[in-house]
């Protein structure tokens, strides 16, 4: 159990990283593919566990979701790449780019709206409008918990302490 524990914590770190260097400057290693694909795995056990999916929910509900939550990483993935070369301080934009640019973030961030409105009504014929709410608090939650050990992690580190057994 302890083992599975240290697991999971360390996969959440590793799921945090992305959105870390997201907000940050873009100067952080990328995350190996395999790295992704072990806290991809944790996040489906732990929103299966939260949301307390019979198998036949699960059957039907994963694959909806997966495709989802790849539709709406590349809409977020465009919107950052749209972002990127004026948070890396690129050259002074015109009031016509900068303008440009905000309509674009816009028109991106409302695909993103329109997604999640369009795969709502799929969720709640895979699994109930009531475990949709829930899907949504699981899923900030599991980002928080994530956010709170890559924190800790951090802290150890330049503290100097040394990470607890099997968390290295």
């Amino acid at each position: 159990m302890k083992t599975l524990t240290t697991l999971f914590c360390t996969l959440l770190a590793v799921l945090a990283l992305p959105s870390r260097a997201w907000a940050q400057e873009d100067d952080l290693p990328p995350i190996p593919p395999e790295r992704v694909k072990e806290v991809k795995a944790q996040r489906t056990a732990y929103l299966t566990t939260k949301l307390d999916l019979s198998s036949e929910e699960a059957q039907v509900f994963w694959p909806v979701y997966n495709e989802f939550d790849e539709a709406r990483t590349k809409l977020r993935q465009d919107l950052r790449q749209l972002m990127r070369p004026h948070r890396q301080g690129g050259a002074a934009l015109t009031d016509a780019e900068a303008r440009q640019i905000l309509s674009k973030g816009q028109a991106l961030r409302q695909q993103e709206l329109n997604l999640e409105q369009d795969y709502q009504d799929r969720f709640v014929k895979a699994i109930g409008a009531v475990k949709v709410v829930d899907l949504h608090k699981a899923e900030r939650d599991f980002n928080r918990e994530v956010l709170r050990r890559l924190r800790d992690r951090m802290e150890e580190r330049r503290e100097g302490r040394p990470a607890p057994p099997g968390r290295r």
